[in-house]
């Protein structure tokens, strides 16, 4: 009997289909000038099941300087109701945890219930934001349906051309998280791809001890 071998490029696809879904715009988030809207109905890509806790860091730098504002630089932006947004709403809170996703991604929709969740339970203590890679325009129905399905109805930032060019251009994979202090400067790795609940529980508490000892 013939063995079969699986090439290693295979191997990787199937590893980071299970953790995260590749992004448009040649490898990386794509360009608010191209990205393409027109993606996957919410209701048949959110699952109840239990996702990847599979972990890897797409940046394995911690605490790196930052530029002016931080990570992600100054932009300006608006959620999905249209309401403008920028760098200022880091200093709302001493840990934000940024959640890049799509809407076609299924490890993106099927971690959301449990950040729903931690974000009740840490509301004291950090804050969560979202920002959708693959939508430019305010009241997008599909990603309003998926956050009313997964329940994460926390501050939610479209993909502008500032957030683009300052960061999003760099990620490869969503979802991709990022933790950022006050000042909007990394707290931590890049997290790429999608964890259950303890998993996120485990890091965001790590996080936490690392912003209050700074």
């Amino acid at each position: 009997m013939k063995k079969v071998i699986m090439p290693a490029a295979l191997l990787l696809i199937l590893i980071l289909a299970l953790a995260g879904c590749g992004t448009g715009g040649a490898g990386s988030a794509g360009s608010p000038s191209q990205s393409d809207t027109s993606s996957e109905s919410a209701a048949s890509s959110q699952t109840s099941g239990s996702d990847s806790s599979s972990q890897a860091a797409s940046g394995s730098s911690e605490n790196t300087s930052a530029s002016e504002g931080g990570l992600l630089g100054t932009f300006e932006t608006t959620d999905l109701a249209g309401n403008p947004i920028s760098q200022e709403l880091f200093t709302q809170s001493d840990l934000t945890m940024v959640n890049i996703w799509a809407t076609y991604c299924r490890p993106c929709l099927q971690e959301m219930p449990y950040l729903a969740e931690l974000s009740d339970e840490y509301q004291d203590k950090m804050q969560i934001v979202g920002i959708i890679s693959d939508v430019t325009e305010p009241e997008d129905e599909t990603a309003a349906l998926i956050i009313d399905q997964t329940g994460a109805d926390y501050t939610h930032l479209l993909i502008s051309q500032d957030l683009y060019d300052n960061y999003l251009s760099q990620v490869q994979v969503v979802p991709t998280t990022i933790f950022l202090d006050r000042e909007g400067n990394q707290v931590g790795k890049v997290y790429a791809g999608a964890h259950d609940k303890a998993g996120w529980k485990k890091i965001i508490d790590e996080m936490l001890e690392k912003v209050n000892e700074a």
